[in-house]
């Protein structure tokens, strides 16, 4: 089974290290090809785990890359696991936040599409609106526990092997693997039930 889905698979491969080194330099261009690169499975990753300030979260790690770039060593995949474990200590930060302020913000859009689905009650616009790759992901991560989700998302979005996403959990290769069989098992558990319910 393939973790990685060729379709959206995006890397600089061979360019990465001149790359790099122009990003050093201050080369806007090639700062804007590392973000345009990394960018969008990370926001898929940090929107299935905090939707409402996924963009926030993902601007305080590109803050972050951009601080500490000058002191990064290694590959494409290293630099990939770098940013993403960086995503997960400002989702621990927030998460940390959070918990001592105790409120959860609505976003705008929300507002506005329960004011919308108030006036127009047509299944299909709702369906349209709502459902989206997002969406699919959020939905397929809603019957995980937390460690569970993040574990595949890992995996699917971030495209790191078992040994990586253990690193960037600090766990063990084998609590990963627990991990990640036990929430393949629930989710395809779930696809057999909503199958059978047509």
């Amino acid at each position: 089974m393939s973790w990685q889905d060729p379709a959206t698979e995006t890397s600089l491969e061979a360019g990465f290290s001149e790359v790099v080194a122009a990003a050093r330099a201050g080369e806007p261009d090639a700062l804007s090809q590392l973000f345009r690169t990394y960018q969008p499975r990370l926001l898929r990753y940090l929107r299935a785990q905090e939707r409402v300030v996924a963009d926030d979260l993902a601007a305080d790690v590109w803050l972050a890359v951009a601080g500490g770039l000058d002191r990064f060593e290694g590959g494409e995949a290293n630099f990939r696991s770098w940013i993403f474990t960086i995503a997960r200590f400002r989702l621990i930060e927030h998460r940390r936040r959070r918990a001592r302020r105790r409120t959860d913000p609505l976003p705008t859009e929300h507002l506005d599409r329960v004011l919308d689905q108030a006036w127009d009650r047509d299944p299909a616009w709702l369906v349209t609106e709502q459902l989206g790759a997002q969406e699919a992901v959020s939905a397929l991560m809603a019957d995980l526990t937390e460690e569970q989700a993040e574990v595949v998302l890992l995996r699917v979005l971030g495209g790191f092997d078992v040994a990586e996403v253990a690193r960037i959990m600090d766990r063990s290769p084998g609590s990963v693997r627990v991990l990640c069989h036990r929430a393949l098992k629930r989710l395809a558990g779930r696809m057999s039930e909503g199958a059978l319910a047509e």
